[in-house]
């Protein structure tokens, strides 16, 4: 299971040189009742045996008594490869550069492990025109909801993640998204790297919801990828289309383009409603997060299962 596409050592080299001087300046917080450092270093996702020393250094001359941190004073947080702020990544598809997805003093997460260290996810949770490839902005707010819930799961046990993002008025092209996960592909090239797809149709998830998993056929990631997904699908009783054939697959021409032009391997989930005539109702927030807590625990298996193989 240890097979990877081929890339060619000049656009290895072209991925260094494109992010390899992109280190950002020390990120900063404003202290609010309650913080302290220890508190501080865990919404990060820093391990504080590693970092309380040269969070000390750095905000030297700024915290009371040697431990406290002194309430609406700003202060610096140490840079670390591992924090939640690098390791979940808003990629802007206009400029093609990359933002923290959450800011850690507004959204909780809680690091609950390290099952998925040494992996990336890339989470498109788009719509796309399938005749000149065009981002449509449907439901787009139900969209980010349920990539972030995602985000916020595959943090917790470790995983980098990135989701897109367009702050221009007019829409951005598929190849666009191409782009920016073959570029970052090749920086990651050593971790396990997979790209999921979803599409959840009219913004609606519920108990009448039909649920299809679906990959490239020619590859043997992708295929243990949607399997795992499918079987957790399954053990949650969700309501799975088993008849999908892969020429019905193979019919939509954005599931054709990113499985011939995306480095990772990648697998499809596509949500449909039983009764098209029945007006949608926007998925709650109860059904997002069971739908990412499936999704995440469909990853968490894939990746495991395929490491015990690798160790035999």
């Amino acid at each position: 299971m240890n097979y990877k596409k081929t890339i060619p050592p000049f656009l290895a080299l072209f991925a260094m040189i494109q992010f390899g001087f992109s280190q950002e300046k020390y990120q900063t917080f404003v202290a609010q009742k309650g913080d302290g450092i220890v508190s501080v270093l865990w919404r990060e996702g820093l391990q504080v045996d590693k970092y309380y020393q040269e969070f000390l250094k750095l905000n030297r001359g700024s915290i009371i008594d040697g431990s406290y941190l002194e309430r609406g004073k700003t202060y610096k947080i140490p840079n670390s490869e591992s924090s939640f702020r690098n390791m979940g990544r808003m990629i802007n598809l206009s400029n093609q550069e990359d933002r923290p997805i959450f800011d850690t003093t507004k959204t909780a997460i809680k690091k609950r492990d390290s099952l998925l260290n040494n992996t990336v996810y890339y989470l498109l949770i788009d719509n796309f025109n399938a005749d000149n490839f065009q981002q449509e902005k449907k439901n787009s707010k139900s969209n980010y909801q349920l990539a972030t819930a995602m985000a916020v799961n595959l943090l917790a046990h470790g995983a980098r993640v990135f989701l897109f993002e367009n702050d221009k008025e007019e829409g951005v092209k598929l190849g666009d998204y191409v782009t920016a996960i073959n570029q970052r592909y090749l920086k990651y090239q050593q971790d396990y790297q997979r790209l999921l797809v979803v599409d959840v149709g009219n913004g609606s998830l519920s108990a009448s919801s039909i649920i299809s998993v679906a990959h490239d056929q020619k590859s043997m990631e992708g295929k243990h990828f949607a399997n795992s997904i499918t079987k957790t699908f399954k053990s949650k009783k969700f309501r799975l289309n088993a008849r999908q054939h892969e020429a019905e697959f193979l019919s939509n021409k954005t599931n054709v383009y990113l499985i011939n032009n995306v480095l990772p391997a990648l697998s499809f989930i596509t949500v449909e409603n039983q009764n098209k005539k029945t007006p949608p109702v926007t998925a709650t927030e109860a059904n997002k997060s069971k739908f990412a807590n499936v999704i995440t625990t469909g990853i968490q298996i894939d990746y495991s299962t395929i490491a015990m193989e690798d160790k035999k």
